[in-house]
Parts: C-alpha cells; sequence; structure tokens
C-alpha cells in the first residue's frame, strides 16, 4: 500500500492513526486477559501470551517515531494482519 498524500502534516497525521491502530489492537487481548484471569483455573500459558503481545504493542506504541515512515505505513496497510486482529 502507498501513502496516501495529506499535505503538509500528512507525516504526523499517519504516525496519530497508526498510534489509533495499535491501540485498537490492544483491545481483544486486554479483554481475553480479563476473561482468562476471571476462570476458577486461567491458563497460565494464555495468560503469559496475552500480557507479552500487550507488552509488544506498548514497546511498538512507545518507541514509534514519525519518522518511522516504512513502519508507519505498514501498521497502516489493512492487508497486513500483523497490525489487524
Amino acid at each position: 500500500m502507498g501513502a496516501v498524500d495529506l499535505g503538509i502534516n500528512g507525516g504526523a497525521i499517519q504516525y496519530e492513526v497508526a498510534l489509533e491502530i495499535l491501540g485498537q489492537e490492544r483491545q481483544p487481548f486486554m479483554a481475553a486477559l480479563r476473561a482468562e484471569r476471571a476462570k476458577a483455573e486461567p491458563s497460565s500459558a494464555l495468560v503469559r501470551y496475552y500480557e507479552a503481545r500487550l507488552a509488544a504493542l506498548d514497546e511498538l506504541q512507545d518507541s514509534l517515531r514519525t519518522s518511522d515512515t516504512a513502519a508507519v505505513v505498514q501498521i497502516l496497510d489493512p492487508k497486513n494482519k500483523l497490525f489487524r486482529s
């Protein structure tokens, strides 16, 4: 997917949208983690998996910069299943 030209602040807008997508990707893992922990006998393997996925998304959100154009383009690509639940 090529980047859409959004004008003078296009890079900043795409960056903000990428951050929003990453935030949305956290939601299913947060819900699954809550549900798993609420079980009488939660699976420690699943809890660790959900926590690891959340930590990875947090790290990406925290370290992503507007200058990370290639990463932003990958996050914005609706066909990229790495960033779409």
